[in-house]
């Protein structure tokens, strides 16, 4: 429930769904870097198109009139195991739904998500002046695994 008077569904996404998470593909990559680039869509919508072909799905966060959040449900390998893992490669939830634990909520599901593909372990990738964002992954459960640093020569 949002508030008091909206019921929250999960599932995949539709085709619509879909169109609509392209159409803000350069918004949210925007958010999720903090880089301001004229290209976000267009790289956001390819990295997107390159998980779709690769098996990945968009669980959603709906109302009975609109889409208000997703997770895209994705996997990677451990770069030093090998080992699959599971990997959330987008969480995003729209500026007006925000604030009412509808991210924590898609997380949760995609965990389960998760679960149900055979995975024990997933992981995601938050830039570190991301700080909101790191405190709702803390509060599920993740925890530092590594660290990406980087130097402007």
């Amino acid at each position: 429930m949002i508030g008091d008077q909206v019921e929250i569904e999960y599932g995949k996404a539709t085709e619509s769904e879909l169109q609509e998470i392209f159409s803000m593909a350069g918004v949210n990559r925007a958010e999720a870097t903090g880089i301001q680039a004229d290209n976000n869509k267009e790289e956001m919508i390819a990295a997107y198109e390159n998980s779709l072909d690769h098996g990945a799905y968009f669980l959603v966060a709906r109302t009975q009139e609109s889409l208000i959040g997703w997770v895209l449900v994705d996997r990677s390998l451990d770069w030093f195991t090998h080992k699959e893992i599971g990997w959330i490669s987008d969480v995003y939830v729209k500026q007006e739904y925000r604030q009412n634990g509808v991210a924590k909520s898609l997380i949760d599901q995609s965990l389960v998500e998760f679960k149900h593909l055979g995975y024990d372990d997933v992981r995601l990738n938050v830039f570190s002046f991301n700080q909101k964002a790191i405190s709702l992954y803390e509060k599920v459960g993740f925890k530092d695994v590594s660290k990406f640093m980087g130097i402007e020569i």
